[in-house]
């Protein structure tokens, strides 16, 4: 049986994945063959030895200490795409709310409930909230992934004139992007440009405090700047600076924090982003899928910190090996093989920065003095014998 150590509630519809006559789903497993979570915070807990995968079923990982398990040839598998809707509908919802001050529009109506001329107080405030319709105003977004290309999407379906920066596109995201939407290679040039601006790239070193000062400076003073991706990717000293001094007019972030608190011009959410029960679905299901696949046939599907290799089984035995990323390191281990009688069916071999994988299908079973004269080739770190008659 396959043990899966789940840290946070997951959809059922991911659990059921994986079948209950070979798997053990639970809370309190000691030995986990894998880990399955959202939120909870990894980065301080005693890693089992037994560990050979942990899956997150969203797309940060921010939770994991991915450098940690790299260097213990465990992959971590996320669910990039799975949330994106749910994450462009936000988005959008925030827009509106925005272009029509609607928060600060409630907020008056709230204050005049006791009030006597209760009707006369409403037609003659609702003048100060007067807003603005999309068709013919600017967003600019901040990375075109599977969020950001969404959102670009969407909003030029709305009329708006859409402009895109992202050095790192993707030749997937952009051919993605519908005919109309403006790509810019300088920051600065959008940020002028732009009506309504919303981020849509990882957290990094490079992307910590991306938005600083400069940046705000650099916005059109009634614009609207939206951070749903990673709190620290815009700075909320400058956040407070450029908002008291009016460069921006209104902050709408799903990251909140007490600093921001109590600021008319600061629409906080708590982390709302991918909260539909469809995301929530199709980020366990695609995570749960990946832990699976990689369990029984050693593949990787979705991973942050291992290479993607997938081969289709064509025979019982299957062997995955993860070594250090160095020259003619698969020619040793595969002469190593054929030196033992054990002929190749087929294999696929990929590296990603200092990590390399490689799968390999073979003709006959493995023993484990097979599996130990592979292991002590130098920069070999698994061997993994992977039978389907032991399933």
């Amino acid at each position: 049986m396959y043990k899966i150590l789940k840290l946070n509630n997951i959809a059922k519809e991911g659990i059921e994945s994986f079948p209950k006559d070979t798997y053990i789903v639970e809370n309190d497993i000691t030995d986990p063959d894998a880990i399955i979570l959202r939120s909870f915070d990894m980065r301080s807990m005693d890693i089992p030895s037994t560990l050979k995968a942990v899956g997150r079923a969203g797309t940060g990982v921010n939770n994991i200490p991915v450098e940690k398990l790299t260097d213990l040839a465990v992959p971590v598998f996320n669910a990039p795409g799975a949330n994106a809707n749910a994450v462009k509908e936000l988005v959008i919802a925030a827009i509106l709310i925005c272009a029509r001050n609607i928060l600060q529009a409630r907020t008056y109506i709230e204050k005049i409930d006791e009030s006597k001329d209760f009707d006369k107080e409403i037609e003659f405030g609702k003048k100060q909230y007067v807003g603005y319709e999309l068709p013919g105003k600017t967003i600019g977004i901040i990375g075109l992934g599977s969020i950001g290309v969404r959102v670009a999407n969407t909003c030029l379906n709305l009329g708006m004139n859409v402009v895109g920066f992202d050095p790192l596109m993707t030749v997937q995201s952009a051919w993605n992007l519908q005919p109309g939407i403006e790509k810019s290679d300088h920051l600065e040039k959008l940020l002028k440009q732009s009506d309504i601006i919303s981020i849509h790239i990882p957290l990094t070193d490079n992307t910590k405090d991306f938005i600083n000062t400069e940046e705000l400076s650099a916005m059109k003073n009634d614009s609207i700047l939206i951070n749903l991706s990673r709190a620290e990717i815009v700075n909320n000293n400058a956040i407070q600076t450029a908002l008291n001094k009016k460069n921006i007019k209104t902050y709408v972030t799903d990251f909140p924090d007490k600093t921001l608190l109590k600021n008319d011009n600061v629409f906080l959410l708590p982390h709302l982003g991918a909260s539909t029960k469809e995301a929530e679905i199709k980020c366990a299901k695609m995570v749960a899928m990946s832990l699976k696949s990689f369990i029984e046939d050693g593949n990787i599907n979705h991973s942050v910190n291992f290479p993607e290799v997938q081969l289709a089984r064509t025979t019982d035995y299957r062997l995955s090996i993860t070594n250090q990323n160095r020259p003619n390191i698969v020619g040793q281990f595969t002469t190593s093989l054929g030196e033992r009688n054990i002929n190749i069916n087929d294999l696929s071999h990929k590296n990603y920065n200092n990590i390399g994988y490689t799968v390999l299908d073979v003709d006959k079973p493995l023993t484990d003095e097979i599996l130990q004269s592979i292991l002590q080739i130098e920069g070999v770190i698994t061997a993994k014998y992977l039978s389907k008659s032991t399933q």
